[in-house]
């Protein structure tokens, strides 16, 4: 039986006066973690939380949300992170798609809580997480977190082991958008994380007197998957409220961190940064990356930057929580014989079995292109509450990942394009027809098509080619603006064409994207000539 907090009561045994968590200048012990995770599952089943019920955290990265991975599923429950760039409109319907009765807020949030509060009936109890107690202006009712986590006192280990969730459990959902424009939850057990931390850690290196820097955003899983990781090693977590460039320096320097996990656009900042040699970066054994590939470039510039630094890449999905394929730090390092390899994105974990096919999950010829389809222990319980969407997802046993990709005779992975047409900027996941369905909802937008153009910082950036009603009129600010308002910032296009008639159609009464991303890079291209 697998139980992730009891992996935390193993090192509060093991090690308790180690470290587990850092934040904001503040040290809590492992010994401290264990006792603040079990006194919020005490302080939870009083509000009434069962088995399988739903708690929904919105905040920047503290110590408070990585305790909130833990103490729901303490005492059998689910922890639902919530992405902060959401909108309200599309916080709400997340609300309602899983239905928690506690939503937890931090500093940066208590408007939205209030406001959540009183739009999503199946909310009773707004939980306030911050160093002080709960402001003036929060709703009548309004709990605090630090009461709420120490008023049990010490809360004996086995108090909800009749409760507790386990092995294949939920633990926790991750709302990822999707094809259909609507956020989906993907449920994740112990099983799961656990499956994806030992069989990916040992390759990055792990090791228990490791100090990780969270920086990445923890409502995703590409950061959040190593606070279960660092669980699984005994690490000490350092925790970051969000990713700024010097201040990420300094912490660096000031808690000796040994690794991190970041997107190569992270990285060109901190190398591109004027008061980088300022900062003492030798402790660094290891830097992970993903969701965007490295430039060679890059990682050359950091590899002289930071003298014995190594690099791993891996690759991966929510779905499948989430590392698929790794590239390890010995294919990094310059001359060695696959050093070829750098374009691809590694070789599959020891858990997955992953195949390439084609339309009819018929497995392709080595070299060929074709969809990547993987099972394993590390692949999702199904998308919450979307049985018709799960049984599609997870057809003949495999996870269809929706990605196309080449294995070559050595076992690697290059990744072909995406048979889905997601966009990657900055290291965030966009899906079309999310942008595109908040164009349309503009008076004068008659149609809108979505595509990702190169962008030198973000990788991709999200651009729009949108036609309008005859006789309507509006500018690309004014529309930015308008999506904006409707979505996430990171979703909202950056550079708006508007094209003159109707959008091209293919031969099957499709926007044909094909030709709107042609016209708009040689346009684009043209531009950058002149």
């Amino acid at each position: 039986m697998i139980r992730y907090p009891d992996l935390v009561r193993k090192y509060a045994f093991l090690t308790p006066d180690k470290i587990a968590t850092h934040f904001e200048g503040r040290d809590f012990t492992w010994t401290q973690f264990r006792d603040r995770i079990h006194g919020m599952g005490q302080a939870l089943t009083g509000l009434g939380v069962g088995v399988g019920d739903r708690v929904a955290y919105l905040g920047h990265n503290s110590h408070w949300l990585v305790e909130m991975y833990y103490a729901p599923c303490a005492i059998g429950a689910i922890s639902v992170p919530i992405n902060y760039r959401l909108s309200e409109d599309e916080m709400a319907d997340l609300i309602a798609d899983c239905t928690p009765e506690v939503l937890i807020v931090d500093r940066h949030f208590p408007d939205r809580g209030a406001a959540l509060l009183a739009r999503c009936p199946s909310l009773k109890h707004l939980v306030f997480a911050d160093w002080d107690g709960v402001p003036d202006g929060m709703p009548e009712g309004t709990l605090y977190y630090d009461d709420l986590a120490t008023a049990a006192g010490t809360v004996p280990n086995d108090a909800f082991d009749h409760m507790a969730s386990r092995s294949d459990d939920t633990m926790i959902i991750f709302y990822t958008s999707g094809t259909t424009g609507q956020p989906k939850g993907v449920m994740l057990s112990h099983s799961n994380l656990l499956a994806n931390a030992t069989g990916s850690g040992h390759l990055y290196g792990y090791v228990q007197t490791d100090v990780l820097l969270l920086s990445g955003p923890l409502f995703h899983l590409g950061t959040g998957s190593r606070v279960y990781t660092a669980v699984a090693y005994g690490t000490t977590m350092v925790i970051q409220e969000r990713f700024e460039v010097e201040a990420t320096m300094r912490i660096i320097e000031a808690q000796r961190i040994t690794t991190m996990t970041l997107v190569p656009t992270m990285l060109r900042m901190i190398l591109d940064h004027p008061k980088f040699a300022e900062f003492d970066f030798s402790s660094i054994r290891c830097l992970t990356y993903g969701a965007a590939p490295m430039p060679i470039a890059l990682m050359e510039q950091a590899l002289e930057a930071i003298p014995g630094v190594t690099f791993c890449q891996g690759y991966g999905m929510t779905e499948t929580s989430p590392v698929l394929t790794v590239l390890t730090p010995a294919d990094h390092v310059p001359g060695n014989p696959m050093i070829g390899k750098l374009g691809s994105v590694g070789k599959p974990v020891i858990y997955v079995d992953l195949r390439i096919v084609d339309e009819n999950d018929q497995p392709v010829p080595q070299g060929q292109p074709g969809e990547i389809i993987v099972r394993g222990p590390q692949v999702m319980n199904g998308y919450w509450n979307r049985p018709e969407e799960t049984a599609q997802a997870l057809r003949g046993g495999f996870y269809h990942t929706g990605d196309a990709g080449v294995l070559d005779a050595d076992g690697y992975l290059t990744l072909a394009g995406r048979t889905k047409e997601m966009i990657i900027s900055g290291g965030e996941n966009v899906y079309p027809i999310e942008t595109e369905n908040a164009l349309c909802k503009h008076p004068a937008v008659a149609q809108a098509a979505v595509i990702g153009v190169p962008h030198e910082k973000w990788g991709e950036m999200v651009y729009a080619a949108v036609a309008l009603h005859p006789g309507k009129s509006v500018t690309e600010a004014e529309l930015i603006a308008f999506c904006r308002a409707k979505i996430a910032d990171y979703k909202a296009p950056r550079g708006v064409t508007f094209w003159e008639g109707a959008l091209p159609l293919s031969a099957t009464n499709k926007i044909e994207k094909s030709t709107i991303r042609a016209q708009v890079l040689a346009a684009r291209n043209k531009g950058d000539a002149a």
